[in-house]
């Protein structure tokens, strides 16, 4: 399967198919600007740190953003990864198609939270307390739940 991953320019680039800018950043909130080609899309609030944000595929413990279209599933997602106060991760996703302001898809890990893109599907994973504590099952006390999109 073809997945799409569009550059996503850092600064507005009023040449560039999509581009953004983070107009704020803080460690409880983040402010982005999306632009289509010369044209401000939307601005979008988000309840996290996008200081540090770069362009691709979740990783480390920077926050990520990109672009991506799926051949079997919404077309122009915006995936956002990032930091949560001292410890938690956090993924956010917008459907740009819809052109709404509200995330399609938000989880916050307690301390990890990523996406992938596997055979063509995006996959998301985040960490969240195991309901009996630390146990044999679950000896750190938390356990990673992964989700397809959508």
């Amino acid at each position: 399967m073809l997945v799409f991953c569009a550059t996503v320019n850092a600064d507005h680039k009023p040449d560039a198919e999509w581009s953004w800018h983070v107009q704020s950043a803080g460690a409880d909130e983040s402010r982005l600007a999306v632009h289509q080609r010369d044209q401000r899309f939307g601005i979008y609030d988000l309840d996290c740190d996008l200081g540090d944000v770069t362009e691709g595929e979740s990783g480390d413990d920077n926050a990520r953003l990109q672009l991506l279209s799926l051949p079997s599933g919404p077309q122009e997602l915006l995936i956002i990864s990032c930091n949560v106060g001292a410890h938690s991760q956090q993924i956010t996703i917008f459907d740009l198609a819809r052109k709404s302001k509200q995330p399609v898809f938000s989880a916050t890990g307690s301390y990890s939270a990523s996406w992938e893109v596997q055979d063509g599907e995006l996959w998301i994973g985040y960490d969240e307390p195991c309901d009996t504590g630390p146990s044999v099952d679950c000896p750190d006390g938390y356990i990673t739940t992964f989700v397809q999109y959508p």
